[in-house]
């Protein structure tokens, strides 16, 4: 989750540079993505879905370690997902969390446990804005497969989230993540979140998230769409923005499920924002993050989520970037979290 940086388009021989589109390039086995034409949509694949409706991400790159308990003592909201799953130190197709901490790192495990005991579901983050993706040290669909399945019964989990991200030249082959995830889920029964870039309210979806969602079902994939309405150029209010933005990748997503029934699309949709101050120009109040919420709520969509969970603290009040430990605005503790959890609350 941070700025999506563009990058060239490759085009047959000549890369070109299209605003708001990202580079994702195959890694010898697929086509490269980018300006590839659109075929024809299927209907969303029939398969199990995610079950957990309100996501705040736990970020474990950065240390410390976030109070996840704490807020489920707080809130009583104990689902989480954990971001995030990368290879190894020696990019390998080894899953680490963050790229240095071993999936068995008893800290982590404690937290995961404590969870548990309040009724939580923990979901597994691959991929993010920083480091190695597994995604790209996985030479093959069925190694791909094996690592998230480590990462997955490392904390004892079906729920897999993939968030991939394209920006500092990385190679992904979306091909090669799609044919992974048919095999989890045919294997193992995965439910399955794609966490894909929103860029803005007129253009929706990028080129890459539009291509990973069209190769996943085209693999037979059941998943649910997160989208991140987060780092985007916009004009008028914020909330308005984001969701216009998620209207937008809703009709695409519609485009590329012909013959669902819209209201099942909105249901395998989510809607993840970044609260506070972000890491672009601009600031995710609560009032934001309460018209996001409610927006969702009415559409029928699956989640709602946000970015991150240590940051739901107004220990920062009015500083000029982003910070990791803090939301950067006047607020109570845990109240994005409480916004957020109004998406289930009975009518």
């Amino acid at each position: 989750m941070a700025v999506l940086v563009t990058a060239p388009v490759v085009t047959g021989e000549t890369p070109t540079r299209q605003p708001g589109v990202t580079e994702v390039v195959a890694a010898g086995d697929e086509t490269a993505t980018g300006d590839a034409p659109r075929r024809p949509g299927v209907p969303a694949p029939e398969g199990p879905l995610p079950t957990v409706r309100v996501t705040p991400y736990v970020d474990l790159t950065t240390p410390p370690l976030p109070p996840i308990t704490d807020m489920a003592d707080a809130t009583g909201h104990a689902d989480v997902v954990l971001a995030f799953v990368l290879a190894g130190a020696d990019e390998s197709c080894r899953p680490t969390w963050g790229g240095t901490t071993p999936l068995s790192d008893p800290a982590i495990a404690a937290r995961v446990a404590g969870l548990k005991a309040h009724g939580g579901t923990v979901t597994v983050s691959s991929g993010g804005a920083l480091g190695d993706y597994l995604e790209s040290a996985c030479p093959d669909a069925p190694s791909l497969a094996r690592a998230y399945a480590t990462a997955l019964d490392a904390v004892g989990t079906d729920h897999l989230d993939v968030d991939v991200e394209t920006d500092r030249g990385r190679t992904v082959s979306p091909q090669r993540i799609a044919d992974a995830l048919a095999i989890l889920q045919r294997e193992r029964g995965t439910r399955i979140s794609l966490t894909v870039q929103v860029e803005g309210e007129s253009e929706g979806l990028s080129t890459d998230a539009h291509d990973l969602v069209t190769r996943a079902t085209r693999a037979g994939v059941a998943a649910r769409v997160n989208l991140m309405v987060m780092n985007f150029s916009y004009q008028g209010a914020w909330a308005d923005a984001m969701i216009g933005a998620a209207r937008t990748a809703e009709t695409q997503l519609e485009g590329i499920w012909p013959g669902s029934d819209p209201a099942e699309v909105r249901r395998r949709t989510a809607v993840t924002f970044m609260l506070g101050r972000n890491d672009m120009d601009m600031t995710t109040t609560p009032a934001d993050a309460r018209a996001v919420v409610d927006d969702a709520r009415a559409r029928g969509y699956g989640a709602v989520g946000f970015w991150a969970l240590a940051r739901d603290n107004g220990s920062c009040p009015g500083t000029e970037d982003e910070a990791d430990d803090c939301s950067g605005i006047a607020q109570a503790p845990w109240e994005f979290t409480r916004i957020a959890q109004a998406f289930t609350a009975p009518t």
